[in-house]
């Protein structure tokens, strides 16, 4: 057997596309989990502008967008290998759940950080959010046929939050000054 070619793998790549926004057009758009995700995608930076002081918001922001490059490049390795999936999505053309990746988990980990000005403190902040995420938010948002997991469980997502809220704050002290 051959194997497939650029042009191949690129005619697949476009029919999938075509099946994701006809899929998307007519099962996910302004359906009630679309409204979820697209309220998910702004009220949390809503709130931390409220919640984080003017003078350290472009320290906890930087921190942030950390979390959330890290985690939308898990989620779209995740994805592409197939440990999980995303049945609802707010955007056809984005593979990651978009809110997740970019709103959520960036915002509740730089909340953590705000708030947790020890490595103690900031590491029971994320612990606890770590299992609100692998224990509560992922099992609703699998409910809501929002999130679907082929090959991966909850420990693994609760040791894979941590380690990058974790690793997150690490990076984030090497790199900017210290916050005052």
């Amino acid at each position: 057997m051959a194997h497939p070619s650029y042009n191949d793998v690129q005619q697949i790549r476009y029919e999938l596309k075509t099946a994701g926004y006809e899929h998307w057009l007519h099962n996910n758009l302004f359906t009630w989990q679309w409204w979820i995700l697209l309220v998910a995608t702004i009220l949390p930076w809503i709130i931390w502008g409220y919640l984080v002081k003017k003078k350290e918001r472009l320290h906890v922001f930087a921190f942030a967008m950390f979390i959330g490059i890290v985690s939308s490049i898990l989620d779209v390795i995740g994805a592409d290998i197939l440990l999980w999936g995303y049945p609802t999505k707010l955007f056809f053309m984005v593979p990651p759940l978009f809110p997740a990746d970019l709103t959520i988990i960036p915002v509740a980990f730089s909340l953590a950080y705000h708030y947790g000005k020890t490595w103690r403190r900031y590491t029971v902040y994320s612990i606890i959010i770590s299992f609100l995420f692998a224990y509560v938010i992922e099992p609703f948002f699998a409910w809501a046929n929002m999130y679907q997991k082929y090959n991966f469980s909850h420990w693994l997502s609760l040791i894979g939050f941590i380690l990058v809220a974790l690793i997150g704050r690490w990076f984030i002290e090497r790199i900017l000054p210290p916050r005052n």
